[in-house]
């Protein structure tokens, strides 16, 4: 017999489901950029409805994956840097890579993103 303790599923298994879906997510575009027109466009319309699956699947648990690519950084976001050492303090930075995305629940972390952040490129360059 099952019981309720071993049924439930925690928020954080939920959450690392989630961020694992995205990065496979993520680097099936990757390789669909790459790839061949030659079934290209069914894996892109399977990839797409996949996403779109996971979308109404969140929505249902109250949950939501933020991406903070191309965001100014600051101290306050709800991620875990992988770089600070390459840059100083002082620097602008925006966060030019997601390694993992922020998940949510209304306005609670349930798990922090990962990030590469880089110098803030001026406009006039």
């Amino acid at each position: 017999m099952v019981n309720q303790r071993d049924s439930e599923v925690s928020s954080e298994a939920v959450a690392q489901l989630c961020v694992e879906y995205w990065k496979l997510s993520a680097a099936t575009e990757r390789a669909l950029a790459v790839l061949e027109d030659k079934g290209g466009k069914r894996l892109q319309a399977q990839l797409k409805y996949s996403k779109r699956q996971l979308e109404v699947i969140l929505q249902e648990l109250g949950l939501r994956l933020v991406d903070f690519h191309g965001e100014l950084y600051h101290a306050g976001l709800a991620v875990s840097v992988d770089n600070p050492a390459d840059h100083d303090e002082e620097e602008e930075l925006i966060i030019s890579k997601t390694l993992e995305p922020t998940v949510m629940s209304d306005m609670t972390v349930l798990r922090l993103g990962r990030v590469i952040v880089g110098p803030k490129q001026n406009e006039e360059e």
